[in-house]
C-alpha cells in the first residue's frame, strides 16, 4: 500500500501522540520540504528526543535530495555514516579501539560483539 507521505517533499516525521492518554495515534505528522528555512536548531532536555528528531530530519531530506549540514557536538548524527546492515561483529570490528577494549579488560572481538547492543565505544 503506497502511502501519501512517501512522494518526495513531505518528510514523515511520525505520527501524533495523544499525551492526556498517552497513546499513540494512527494520523501521521508531516513536514512540507518546502517551509524548510536555511537554519534551524533543536534544543531540549536530555531524553526528549532531539536526536531521534534530527536523524529522520536528515534521512527524509537524503530521500529528497535536500543538503544538510548538522553541527551535533556530542557527536549522535555522524554516526549516521557508519553503517552495519548485518549488525555482526566483524562488521564493527575496524571501529573498535583497542585501547578502549584493553582499558575495559576485554578482546577487541569482543566489544565488536557488543557494540550492536549499544554498550560499544563512546557508551
Amino acid at each position: 500500500m503506497s502511502l501519501d507521505y512517501e512522494k518526495l517533499g513531505l518528510f514523515y516525521l511520525g505520527k501524533r501522540y495523544d499525551l492526556a492518554k498517552r497513546k499513540r495515534q494512527d494520523e501521521y505528522v508531516l513536514y512540507d520540504s518546502k517551509d524548510l528555512v536555511t537554519h534551524a536548531v533543536c534544543v531540549g532536555m536530555t531524553g526528549s528526543g532531539k536526536t531521534g528528531l534530527g536523524i529522520g530530519l536528515i534521512e527524509e531530506a537524503a530521500i529528497d535530495g535536500i543538503p544538510v549540514l548538522a553541527i551535533d557536538p556530542k557527536g549522535d548524527l555522524p554516526n549516521l555514516l557508519l553503517t552495519f546492515p548485518n549488525l555482526s561483529p566483524a562488521d564493527f570490528a575496524p571501529w573498535i579501539d583497542q585501547a578502549q577494549a584493553e582499558r575495559q579488560g576485554v578482546s577487541s572481538d569482543a566489544l565488536a560483539a557488543e557494540w550492536p547492543r549499544g554498550v560499544g565505544p563512546g557508551r
